[in-house]
Order: C-alpha cells, then structure tokens, then sequence
C-alpha cells in the first residue's frame, strides 16, 4: 500500500495565483494524499477562491484541510504550522502563488520507492544536468544554496521531528527554507533528483526576489548566526569555513546589488568584513562584481550613480 503524503501550502495575500496552484495540486494523480493550507490571516479573497476550486473537486473534499492562523505571523511560522498539522509519510511544501505538474507527486515518489531516500528533489521549470549528490556534499549544497528552495521536494516527514532539526524561528521569513534545508541536510540519509521540470514558479513583482528592503538584511544577518551556531554545535566549523566565508560574501552582494534604497547599502557594505578579508573566488556576474568592488572600496559617489543606472534600466 502506498503511503499518504501531505502536500502543505501557506497562503497569504495570492489571489491572482491561488487558483491556479489549487488546480493543479488537486489534479494529483497520486493516492493517498491529504492537503493542508494554512491562511496566514489574508485580507484579499484568497480563501474564497480556494474554497471554489476545492469545490470543483467533490472527491477531494475529506482530503483537504484549510487552518488559519489567528493573525499574520509571516511565512517562517505558517510554514511551520502547515507542516506540524502534516499526517503523511512525506510532505511536499507548495508555495500558493506557484502551480505544479498533475504527476509531480507520483514522479517524486518513484523515486523514494524505489531509491529509499529521504529526499526526493525535482528542478523548477527549465530542465538541467543534475547528478545525485554524495552524502559527503549535503552539507555543502545547503551552504551554497544549492538545494534551496524547500518547494519541490519530497521529504520524510519523520525527519522534521529529529532534535538537531529546527524549524525557522517566526520572522525569519526570507531564507527560512535555507534554514530548516541546513538541518535536514544533518540528518538526511540519502536525495535522489528527478530531472524534470515539475515544479512552476512564478516570480511576481512584489517577489522578495524582485527588490531587497532592510528585513531581507536583518533575516541574513539571522541566518548566519543560526548557520554558524549550528556548525559549531556539530563541530563542522573548521570543514564548512571556505564554503560559509563564500556564501557570506555572495549573500551580502546579493542584497546589495538588488537594494535600491542606497543608505540601506552603506548601512551593510562592510558585513562579514572578516570573512571579506579573504578575498575569497566568487562567480559573480558584471554588475555583482561592480557592486563588490564599489561597497568594498567606499566608492559611495560612483556606487551612487551606478545603482541609480541600475534602478532606471530595471523600469
């Protein structure tokens, strides 16, 4: 008998996108399923759309759950709950404003059946050359933000439940899924990948991929102190201390380069100095590269002008 896998969605706000992600997550080919969203207090129609394509699907009707919390607590937490109220063997977390494949979840349990993995992950949208990655290599994929995001895996439920993992403390809501990806990484015994693009997602304008605000800074900064207490705490500092020094660097120009608020950048253009120190190889892109050297030099007058280039081209 196949076992029942959770497909767990956190909703806030997605009424121009929930209806489609709905339909294709009830559309499953899959059996046993069950379907938990949790409302994160939205104030647009979101849930009523939802509970009119829920309608479209009479048969799904005792599969699916909608919680809500009581007021909104952001993604870090409603992630949690969605996954906490999970009764499968394996969730599969979806994020509302993204839609799926009608066989994803199938697909990705082929492969735990016949792999026995813990981790199944499958590639969004456009398909890529990936390999299994060696047990050895976990960690360093999560540190390199390699196997983020959490969306469009295939996970043991059981392993959320192990001391060493943690969810992401509430706020935490920009790198949460690098955060609790870290941990499972710990734990995890085995990830196969499916080289297929079953997963959709749509990048909208308000993205915390479109434009960096000082709570995308603040969220780093957590991360990295969470990160770091980790790798302590399993005395992996010293191994993982040329990957973290990178992906500190890489992090910050990252924010930086996307910020337009340009005291914002002035504010955090010498973060993780120490680790800046070391100069460490990055592949950057030319205007990734631009920033670096403008941030650190102190260049404030031409990184100036160069991030008001840069805002003007992206209208």
């Amino acid at each position: 008998m196949k076992p029942l896998i959770s497909i767990c969605v956190p909703v806030y706000n997605v009424a121009a996108y929930i209806e489609r992600c709905a339909h294709s997550l009830l559309q499953q080919t899959y059996e046993p399923l069950e379907f938990v969203f949790v409302n994160d207090a939205s104030t647009d129609d979101s849930v009523a759309l939802l509970q009119s394509v829920i309608a479209c699907y009479p048969d799904r009707a005792s599969q699916v759950r909608i919680l809500h919390n009581d007021r909104n607590h952001g993604l870090a937490y409603t992630r949690r709950a969605s996954i906490e109220a999970a009764q499968g063997e394996f969730v599969l977390c979806v994020d509302s404003d993204d839609y799926v494949e009608m066989d994803i979840v199938e697909r990705l349990y082929a492969q735990v059946d016949s792999d026995e993995c813990d981790m199944v992950v499958c590639i969004q949208n456009q398909p890529k050359e990936e390999k299994l990655l060696p047990e050895e290599d976990l960690m360093a994929a999560a540190l390199e933000n390699r196997l983020v995001p959490l969306w469009g895996k295939l996970i043991r439920r059981s392993l959320f439940a192990l001391p060493s993992v943690h969810f992401a403390p509430e706020g935490l809501d920009y790198m949460e899924d690098r955060m609790l990806l870290l941990y499972l990484c710990g734990v995890v015994r085995h990830v196969a990948f499916v080289n297929e693009p079953l997963y959709h997602y749509v990048l909208r304008e308000n993205s915390v991929s479109a434009d960096k605000n000082d709570k995308h800074f603040r969220c780093m900064i957590q991360y990295w102190q969470l990160a770091d207490r980790y790798l302590a705490e399993q005395q992996l500092t010293e191994t993982y201390r040329a990957v973290t020094d990178r992906q500190k660097i890489s992090d910050k120009i990252h924010l930086l380069h996307f910020c337009k608020d340009f005291s914002l950048c002035r504010q955090y253009a010498d973060l993780f100095k120490q680790e800046e120190l070391q100069r460490p190889s990055l592949q950057l892109s030319k205007g990734k590269r631009l920033t670096r050297f403008f941030a650190g030099h102190h260049c404030w007058c031409l990184w100036r002008l160069y991030k008001s280039v840069q805002t003007s081209r992206n209208r």
